[in-house]
């Protein structure tokens, strides 16, 4: 089963994008999201 990218909701392809906040990495789909990740990085940490 695919994952799915906790900003947009859509399934990740390949390996996505890895970003990491404090000691956890959350994996996205996209460039644009990782970008959203990076600017409300509290938002997104506990789906990490």
């Amino acid at each position: 089963m695919a994952s799915k990218c906790p900003v947009c909701d859509w399934e990740i392809k390949d390996k996505g994008k890895n970003v990491k906040i404090g000691d956890r990495t959350v994996c996205v789909c996209c460039d644009e999201c990782a970008d959203k990740v990076k600017a409300e990085p509290k938002k997104y940490a506990a789906k990490a």
